[in-house]
């Protein structure tokens, strides 16, 4: 380090090194032997890894709140067919509502789409990655990570953990184990990967089985728990009410405060109020206490939480709302919302191959008769993402206003982000409201403002005459 800076001062430092690469006796040198991540997490530390995850879930709440806060911006979508025709449109959404429900989806018929889905993000969140098994009865089974394992005789060196790949990387089939009531495995059967989908964390182009974007907070949020658990049991001890007596020489006690049934110490009892102490020269009392948790701790464990959760992208202000004002907790959001995109449509392509293998299962069980000449290419459709509400509605709807009014964003776009819809669907509600309202003998305007009997003879008027008006432009 010395020798560098001496160096950058006498010019001799050139343009040609990376700082990085040289070495020092004041830090760590990491190997240059380079592994691919499969080799580097062999299978017991990946299974140390997921095993010191799910701990940490089932019992540190700071831990187990971030997934689930997780979960709740990135693992919700809505199905959206987009085919141009109503009545297919309808038929589409009518078959993956039916298909969604536990018992038609979930093999175990415990668990209907949504929450499959859910548990699924959860599970490549803690473990890594997981395994959906499409079974020839156009139901699913959910696999996870630790069932996936290397047969007991490979005759090759293809497989990695628990997936065959060919040449190229691609995997080839997958082994599945059980588990067995002892906590071991029994193998079950080897599955086709074109019947698998595989759902993970990858950060590597030659990365076969996925890791969880938790590992590099897993010692961080374990040594918070506990230290969480330590100073609850020091502030536990600083209540129980102590004193301390201490004298610097040998001398006798008074008669007034020494106890004679004590030898050579002083009897003390606080269950009968106030107490005074009377002590002999040179002997002193004092308290035992301790200011738990200090401030140093406190501020410590806040920095610890807020690196942890910077491994799944989520702002320390979502933690503690208090922490900064409106404007920082809206700019934290913007960023978390940003980084969420890239897993949303990592789900979204989970559920477009779902729902493109069950509707080939649809179309050749006769459940589904498509129009015409279409085929199955031509159903279009899409998972839209949940939305998110206005934070202060009044100044963010004006501002989606003039948005829209100016040209920057269309009505699509804002009801896709607040709400997670599509603006026809808002449309065909207002439609059908409005109708009923018609029928009814009721007209309400845009505002929502009720007209009495003459304007709303008028509006009616109004309204025959641009129908009239449309139909002859048609």
């Amino acid at each position: 380090m010395i020798a560098n800076a001496a160096r950058r001062l006498t010019g001799l430092h050139t343009n040609f090194e990376y700082d990085g690469a040289q070495t020092s006796d004041r830090r760590f040198s990491p190997t240059t032997r380079l592994k691919s991540t499969d080799q580097i997490l062999s299978p017991v530390k990946r299974k140390r890894l997921t095993a010191a995850a799910r701990d940490l879930q089932r019992n540190f709440a700071v831990a187990a709140w971030a997934i689930r806060r997780h979960l709740d911006y990135v693992s919700r979508f809505s199905f959206e067919p987009k085919t141009g025709d109503k009545s297919l449109d309808a038929e589409l959404r009518a078959l993956m509502e039916w298909f969604g429900r536990p018992y038609n989806c979930d093999v175990t018929g415990r668990h209907n789409l949504s929450s499959l889905i859910r548990m699924a993000e959860e599970r490549r969140l803690v473990d890594g990655d997981c395994f959906f098994i499409k079974l020839s009865n156009g139901q699913l089974q959910a696999i996870e990570s630790d069932r996936v394992r290397d047969p007991e005789k490979i005759t090759d060196e293809d497989w990695v953990h628990g997936i065959q790949v060919n040449r190229g990387g691609r995997s080839q089939r997958v082994a599945i184990w059980r588990r067995d009531k002892t906590g071991g495995y029994d193998f079950e059967r080897s599955v086709p990967s074109k019947n698998v989908y595989h759902l993970g964390y990858f950060q590597r182009f030659d990365q076969v089985r996925g890791v969880s974007p938790l590992a590099p907070a897993i010692n961080t949020l374990r040594d918070c728990y506990e230290s969480y658990d330590y100073a609850l049991a020091k502030l536990k001890v600083s209540q129980m009410f102590g004193l301390v007596l201490s004298r610097e020489n040998a001398g006798g006690f008074s008669d007034v405060t020494k106890d004679d049934d004590v030898t050579g110490g002083y009897k003390v009892d606080f269950g009968k109020g106030p107490v005074m102490l009377d002590l002999d020269p040179g002997d002193e009392a004092s308290i035992i206490e301790s200011r738990n948790p200090s401030n140093e701790f406190q501020n410590f464990s806040q920095q610890m939480i807020s690196l942890s959760l910077k491994s799944v992208d989520i702002p320390y202000s979502f933690f503690d709302e208090g922490y900064t004002n409106f404007f920082g907790s809206r700019s934290a959001f913007i960023h978390y919302e940003k980084a969420c995109k890239v897993k949303q449509q990592q789900l979204s392509e989970l559920l477009n191959h779902i729902t493109g293998w069950r509707m080939k299962l649809f179309i050749a069980d006769g459940t589904l008769r498509l129009p015409g000449r279409m085929t199955l290419g031509d159903l279009n459709w899409e998972w839209v993402a949940d939305g998110t509400p206005w934070w202060n509605p009044l100044q963010e709807i004006n501002a989606d206003i003039a948005a829209i009014n100016s040209g920057l964003k269309s009505r699509s776009m804002v009801v896709r982000e607040r709400h997670g819809k599509e603006f026809r669907d808002v449309v065909d509600q207002l439609r059908d409201e409005q109708q009923y309202m018609a029928d009814a003998g009721i007209i309400v305007d845009m505002a929502g403002v009720p007209l009495d009997a003459d304007e709303a003879g008028n509006e009616i008027q109004r309204q025959a005459i641009e129908i009239v008006e449309d139909e002859e432009e048609l």
